[in-house]
């Protein structure tokens, strides 16, 4: 049991591990009452004015509700991180931590004005908007089995999250749409254009982080640069493989993982497995 479930680790790629770690850590210890949420949440003054200046990354980790509802959005969490950063952006790093750094920035700063303290929920949102706009036309179900495209996912869950939790978490959550919608923006302004020099990856993260990780092989340095909609990035070389977004991929879809365009892997299911 105790080796399967560190083969479950290490299968997930490092930024979406990092946050399922420390989300899981998080709330079974403060379920546990081994661990104050209250010096997890990111309070602006005493961010500020006390320099307790860990509090808008920890907040990250935090996520509300109910025992029931926390493992929930852990698991969708994990969902769609993992396709994003296996898919959309190649398992480089790099790439993903510094997207995720400027769709979080811009959700603290928005929070700012809205008091929201725990920011897994609207982070949540902003992932699965950006995932929804590379699978438009997929179907996914949510909770009681209702089914529906995946374009509609991220205004389901701010609907689902206005109904369960009222108009103050609504308000949180939308600043995730807000925070991917900006970043969507700056990536594909101008079709055929270069994106905006904001959402490229700096040179001294992609050197802190030159590799690529894969699942099958972990990190390789077997490269070869090519441009793409992010900025320049590291690509697999033509005859290294490459790990489709979960173990249930199609095997047409292995078939191709040599290539040099990438495949969005099948729909996700949301709440089952």
């Amino acid at each position: 049991m105790a080796n399967e479930i560190l083969d479950f680790i290490n299968s997930v790629p490092p930024i979406t591990r990092v946050f399922l770690l420390g989300t899981l850590g998080t709330t079974f210890g403060t379920l546990l009452n081994a661990i104050s949420p209250a010096l997890l949440v990111n309070y602006w003054p005493q961010t500020a004015l006390k320099l307790q200046l860990w509090r808008p990354f920890t907040a990250f980790f935090v996520v509300g509700g109910d025992p029931m509802s926390k493992l929930m959005e852990i698991y969708m969490f994990y969902t769609y991180s993992k396709d994003l950063e296996m898919e959309k952006f190649r398992g480089y790093t790099a790439d993903y931590l510094y997207f995720l750094t400027l769709v979080g920035g811009v959700i603290a700063g928005l929070n700012y004005f809205t008091r929201g303290i725990a920011y897994m929920a609207p982070l949540l949102v902003a992932l699965t908007y950006i995932w929804s706009q590379y699978n438009p036309d997929r179907v996914v179900q949510f909770y009681f089995g209702i089914t529906f495209k995946a374009k509609y996912l991220p205004a389901v869950l701010l609907a689902f999250k206005l109904l369960v939790e009222g108009q103050a978490s609504f308000l949180i959550s939308a600043t995730g749409v807000a925070a991917a919608y900006l970043y969507q923006q700056l990536e594909t302004s101008q079709p055929g254009s270069p994106p905006s020099p904001w959402v490229q990856t700096p040179q001294w993260m992609k050197k802190l982080l030159p590799a690529a990780w894969s699942a099958e092989s972990g990190w390789t340095t077997d490269t070869r640069n090519v441009r793409r909609s992010f900025g320049s990035a590291y690509y697999p070389s033509a005859g290294s493989r490459r790990p489709g977004p979960s173990s249930s991929a199609s095997t047409s879809a292995r078939a191709d993982e040599s290539s040099a365009s990438f495949r969005w892997g099948r729909g996700r299911r949301l709440g089952g497995s």
